[in-house]
């Protein structure tokens, strides 16, 4: 009695742990996605076979997120042979469900949907089944030796799409909670950001803050993409974040900068990377602009007359010299005008890369408010297929503002 509940608490604690993975992956029923259609096309085609799908077991339902040949609607978990692979942890390979008395009795085996049925586990991480790739037909076959091989590749890929969309997932959502959860609207002020990253997470970031009536802002862009710069990247920004006591105190910019990439500097060593930086301190009752520009240069003013001024960088990047050293600069932004900060992700998408300023600054000028030009910046990385991180910043002082308290 002791080894059967033994048996029984072994292979619940499994079960418990098979869900939490499940419900890690995010997905949800009835959303079917391209990228597991794609290669449930492919295992059906390998076996010429009615129907193949990505499987799921969700508690007591079966859910696909991908299917070829089969509508996808979900189905009891204990009315599937994905069930049993599921279980068995490997290759299930069944010629003729029929006669096979672990199946013959299950409904969508006597109605005839299912005599020969091929599964494989999908496994993440951690070694838990979380899905299943699998493709059946309503007449029995007997699959090749190489038709098998090819269906394990193929497994591998759906295992992969299918564990890789949920890791994506999962620091594409840490990413963007260390982004600013809202735009700021001030008294005469307003100022708000996009962070678009090529891939699910990437190297750029930008952040804004008040105190003691002033607005402190950076933005970052480290080199490379995905989460290796990512990882840099949030180093970079809690790094600045951490200064914002003093820059708003009015401490010097080019110090605090300088002090900020020596912390760095042996991150970005060991990993190669650099990163090129704008950070500012907005005075909001007078609009002076205390900045400092480490190698980012795509600073822009545009003033109310529709005029555009390049705010031209001094320094470096972080992480190029050791030993570099970065000033402190400062302009003014008068009722009206608009100060754009962005990384060069932005630059893929105007028509004169050399003369940015020119489609930039018509940008910002034909756009009603800050909203509509990040949108207008969106809309053209969707229909460019951006292959850099795109992040913009936008502070907007408004006509006849006199300044905030």
């Amino acid at each position: 009695m002791a080894v059967h509940t033994d048996v029984r608490s072994t292979r619940t604690g499994r079960e418990e742990r098979r869900q939490r993975a499940v419900e890690a992956l995010g997905l949800t029923e009835n959303v079917r996605e391209e990228r597991f259609d794609r290669i449930t096309r492919l295992a059906r085609a390998l076996f010429d076979v009615d129907a193949s799908t990505v499987t799921v077991l969700d508690r007591d339902r079966a859910i696909y997120p991908g299917a070829a040949g089969y509508d996808g609607t979900p189905l009891p978990r204990q009315e599937t042979l994905c069930d049993r692979a599921t279980s068995e942890e490997s290759l299930l390979v069944v010629p003729d469900a029929t006669q096979d008395p672990r199946f013959d009795s299950l409904d969508i085996v006597t109605s005839g949907v299912i005599s020969f049925y091929v599964g494989a586990p999908l496994r993440d991480g951690a070694g838990n089944v979380v899905g299943v790739l699998c493709a059946f037909d309503s007449a029995a076959k007997m699959p090749s030796p190489t038709q098998l091989k090819a269906f394990e590749d193929l497994a591998v890929w759906a295992q992969q799409e299918l564990v890789g969309h949920a890791e994506r997932r999962g620091a594409r959502q840490v990413q963007t909670s260390l982004l600013p959860d809202r735009p700021l609207e001030l008294d005469g002020w307003d100022v708000a950001g996009l962070c678009l990253p090529a891939l699910a997470v990437g190297g750029d970031f930008y952040d804004y803050g008040v105190s003691h009536g002033v607005l402190h802002l950076g933005l970052g862009d480290v080199m490379g993409k995905g989460t290796g710069a990512a990882l840099l990247g949030a180093g970079v920004r809690a790094a600045i974040r951490a200064t914002h006591q003093e820059v708003v105190a009015g401490g010097d910019l080019g110090r605090s900068a300088t002090r900020v990439a020596r912390g760095l500097g042996a991150d970005l060593e060991r990993s190669g990377s650099f990163a090129t930086v704008f950070e500012a301190a907005v005075d909001l009752c007078d609009g002076t602009v205390r900045s400092v520009d480490a190698g980012l240069g795509l600073v822009l003013v545009v003033r109310a007359d529709g005029s555009c001024e390049r705010q031209v960088g001094r320094g470096r990047p972080f992480g190029v010299l050791p030993d570099d050293t970065w000033e402190q600069q400062t302009f003014h932004l008068e009722p009206g005008d608009r100060l754009v900060v962005f990384s060069d992700g932005l630059l893929d998408l105007v028509d004169d890369q050399l003369r940015w300023w020119e489609p930039v600054g018509a940008m910002v000028g034909e756009a009603a408010d800050t909203a509509s030009l990040l949108a207008h910046v969106s809309a053209l990385a969707a229909a460019h297929t951006a292959l850099d991180d795109v992040t913009v910043l936008v502070v907007h002082r408004h006509a006849g503002a006199q300044g905030a308290a």
